[in-house]
């Protein structure tokens, strides 16, 4: 890289991460990536976002399947799989593999894993038992392992791409709390240094069993505003950039810098707070009422610069329900609406957002206007990032509220968001149809009778609006001259792909 790049004095090295052939050099000169938030936590089994979390993870980490940008299941830490029986998957393991602190990758590391997943608190995030059904990790041989679950499932492989490997015997005598700071895993990177809120550090794994990462020093670096991530990718002080707003874009392309745009997979929309501060949010009238008020495919063509369109379903193309269309802009509906459900002058409401995804203020205060023609009295309200994701996991953010869901391809897990109690569920709703359908569509292996449940729910949930309906999310990106790398759509980072031109 042309310029050097020192990290700030006085950070911490976390050595317990780290294994004896690696050395962390604060001379080196990482590829930078600027996000707008800090990673949480480096425990592998309590992963809630892509990215900057879900990157490192991915990072240092390995699973048994990995998935591919298209949705599709990749061999990881397994080689090779099939189904037994309806209920029963095969996975070979790889051999030769060892944790970054020198122990072994075998079954018995698989079996330890998966238990801690199924205990509290990580069963609080891990859904790998809970939305596959797992009762059983059957050790064949040190290299076979049988997962047999209680009734057939779809999404074996998805579930297993977030069921990440650490080093068992770490983690089973290790404190959770240094495990999340102190990770040791079998990826490409292990972690050099983490300076909370500011920047993580990754340093290549030289004993990877893929082989060495082209780029030998990765570090994440937390920089809230939009602008000065792009500033800092113009003056090449960052080398990739992330969360870039469709009115900043064409920022990122400089004599050092270049834009990059991908069709976004992230479902953006105002979650609607059913159990918030606003009991007529338990209204399905007031919902729909909300989502004609809002003139989206204009806030689409202005704010967002027409660089996406407005979302057709909770289910991303090609799985989604082609007889569903977007709630059409029409005031005087919303407004009858209102009057049929008891709030013929509407009713105060708190419109919410956090730093998680950039715009939120903006987008907001539109959507606020817009309410405002209808008789909604709005008050607008900045969220700090930890007390927005507590809101979310609790289903207890006030009114409605700027958030994104399920960047994926994969119409069983777009789907069982919101379901029932889900911890992703952060609107509260709860419809047992809904449910039923869902899950049986999950359980079921003939590839059109699962469709047309997935139809049946996708359906359901449209009319029931527990969102108010915006965009995909457009992605956009900055990347300095001197690197190549392909992004996903799904916003995970996989830096040890990136290479030097």
């Amino acid at each position: 890289m042309k310029l050097h790049r020192s990290l700030t004095a006085g950070l911490v090295a976390l050595t317990l991460a780290m294994p004896a052939h690696t050395a962390w050099s604060q001379d080196a000169e990482p590829v930078v990536i600027a996000s707008s938030e800090d990673v949480i936590s480096l425990d592998p089994h309590m992963l809630d976002s892509n990215n900057p979390t879900g990157s490192v993870i991915w990072s240092v980490f390995d699973s048994l399947v990995r998935r591919a940008p298209d949705g599709t299941s990749v061999p990881r830490l397994a080689t090779e799989w099939e189904r037994v029986d309806d209920v029963t998957w095969r996975f070979k393991l790889r051999e030769g593999v060892t944790f970054s602190n020198g122990e072994p990758f075998n079954a018995a590391a698989v079996q330890v894993n998966f238990a801690r997943m199924n205990t509290a608190p990580f069963n609080s995030v891990q859904q790998l038992h809970d939305q596959t059904g797992l009762t059983e990790v059957r050790i064949i041989d040190d290299y076979t392992i049988e997962l047999v679950t209680e009734k057939p499932t779809v999404n074996m492989l998805y579930w297993l791409a977030e069921a990440f490997i650490a080093a068992p015997d770490y983690i089973t005598n290790t404190a959770p709390d240094v495990v999340a700071s102190a990770p040791v895993g079998s990826g490409p990177y292990v972690l050099g240094e983490w300076n909370r809120g500011d920047s993580l550090t990754l340093v290549a794994n030289d004993a990877y069993w893929g082989g060495a990462p082209a780029v030998k020093t990765v570090t994440f670096r937390a920089i809230p505003e939009v602008s000065s991530r792009l500033n800092e990718l113009r003056a090449g002080t960052v080398d990739l950039v992330v969360g870039i707003t469709p009115d900043s874009a064409e920022q990122a392309n400089s004599d050092v810098s270049d834009l990059v745009r991908i069709e976004g997979l992230r479902k953006m929309h105002m979650g609607i707070s059913i159990k918030g501060e606003q009991p007529a949010l338990a209204d399905v009238r007031v919902r729909q009422a909300l989502n004609h008020a809002v003139d989206v495919p204009t806030i689409v063509a202005s704010l967002m610069g027409g660089s996406t369109s407005p979302l057709v379903s909770i289910v991303n193309p090609p799985n989604n329900n082609p007889d569903l269309t977007p709630f059409a802009y029409d005031p005087e509906k919303a407004k009858a609406l209102l009057a049929e459900a008891g709030f013929p002058d509407g009713f105060p409401l708190t419109l919410q957002w956090s730093t998680r995804f950039d715009g939120g203020k903006e987008v907001s205060e539109v959507v606020g206007a817009y309410l405002e023609q209808v008789g909604i009295q709005p008050t607008y309200e900045a969220v700090e990032i930890g007390q927005f994701r507590a809101g979310l996991s609790s289903a207890s953010l006030k009114g409605i509220y700027f958030q994104g869901w399920a960047a994926l391809i994969n119409p069983s897990v777009e789907l069982v968001i919101l379901t029932c109690g889900h911890v992703d569920n952060s609107s509260g709703y709860c419809n047992p149809e809904y449910d039923k359908l869902v899950i049986e569509a999950s359980q079921t292996l003939d590839d059109q009778a699962r469709q047309k449940l997935e139809f049946a729910a996708q359906e359901i949930i449209w009319n029931d609006a527990p969102w108010l309906y915006l965009w995909r999310l457009p992605s956009f990106f900055g990347i300095s001259k001197e690197l190549s790398y392909e992004f996903r759509a799904d916003n995970y980072l996989e830096p040890y792909l990136i290479t030097y031109k």
